[in-house]
């Protein structure tokens, strides 16, 4: 009744469809832009009010401006050096600690593991990845940083009770389900003729997996890696409530650290003015964790892409 050849109905419905994913992906890229400019605009109207050298070279962090003019202590101090360094150096302690749990992880769940344990054990790890960031800062605030400093002062060390350890540790954890069910995908990827080709030259499992499993899966396995940098370093609530806002020039883990995202938090807590230099401050550094989270997706994905590529 409806399909006739002049009432060609399924090229009407394809057209609206069409329509429909068009508006979809124009909203989703119109949304990208605004943040993007956004974030451009505030920036350009801090770095107006303090130069961009002295924010990105900086050595001192105190966003601290007076409300009047004849109030003490008029003009702060922007240079994020002490923020990058703290970002980056809790991102490595995640890193440290997740990479190898996780990459082992895959490659037990990928190569050794007996179907009936791999259905039990991947979900389970997994669950990981479902647990609230909040829940995380928890128990680096409540547990991670109280046994650190304890264990600390029984050996004679003075360890912070917001260290950089304690967030780099439970952040670590909480990224090994990212890089463990990549490396899985990535690892069981790889050709089974490359394996039964190690075997028939007489190569063990052990030696199949480190000299063919893994240098075939490594350009996706990098890729990964980077994924979960970019997660770290854009981690929230972790490090608000575990790495404290002492903004400390240091790679000595045991003390306190801060970084971006804890600082663009404290910026924006509350009631502000945003003609302020210390609110806008919140932007350029937005700016900057944009700009540095996706050089680190660009990476990966260009990564991942080039190991499709080959084995697809």
């Amino acid at each position: 009744m409806y399909v006739t050849p002049a009432r060609r109905a399924q090229k009407a419905v394809e057209a609206v469809i069409k329509g429909i994913l068009i508006a979809s992906s124009t909203v989703a890229i119109l949304t990208t832009v605004g943040i993007v400019a956004s974030l451009l605009f505030e920036s350009l109207r801090f770095f107006g009010e303090v130069p961009l050298t002295d924010f990105l070279f900086g050595l001192e962090w105190s966003p601290q401006t007076a409300m009047r003019a004849d109030q003490v202590g008029s003009s702060g101090s922007f240079g994020a050096i002490p923020l990058f360094a703290g970002t980056l150096l809790i991102s490595a302690i995640a890193l440290i600690i997740a990479t190898p749990i996780g990459l082992f992880a895959a490659i037990y769940l990928a190569e050794y593991a007996h179907v009936s344990v791999r259905n039990w054990v991947k979900p389970i790890l997994e669950i990981l990845a479902g647990i609230p960031t909040v829940v995380y800062g928890f128990f680096a605030a409540l547990v991670v940083a109280p046994w650190l400093r304890g264990g600390g002062e029984s050996i004679g060390l003075d360890v912070s009770s917001e260290s950089a350890l304690a967030a780099g540790l439970v952040m670590g954890v909480m990224i090994i389900p990212l890089i463990s069910s990549l490396s899985d995908d990535v690892i069981n990827a790889v050709p089974q003729t490359m394996r039964d080709g190690s075997f028939g030259l007489g190569a063990t499992k052990s030696e199949t997996i480190r000299n063919v499993v893994l240098p075939a899966a490594l350009p996706g396995i990098m890729g990964g890696l980077l994924l979960a940098a970019s997660r770290a370093i854009g981690e929230t609530m972790i490090v608000v409530m575990a790495a404290g806002l002492a903004s400390n020039l240091t790679a000595n883990p045991l003390q306190a650290v801060t970084t971006v995202t804890v600082q663009i938090v404290t910026l924006l807590t509350g009631d502000q003015e945003f003609d302020s230099a210390k609110t806008l401050a919140a932007f350029a550094l937005g700016l900057m964790l944009f700009f540095t989270t996706l050089v680190l997706n660009v990476v990966a994905l260009h990564i991942v892409k080039k190991y499709r590529e080959q084995y697809e």
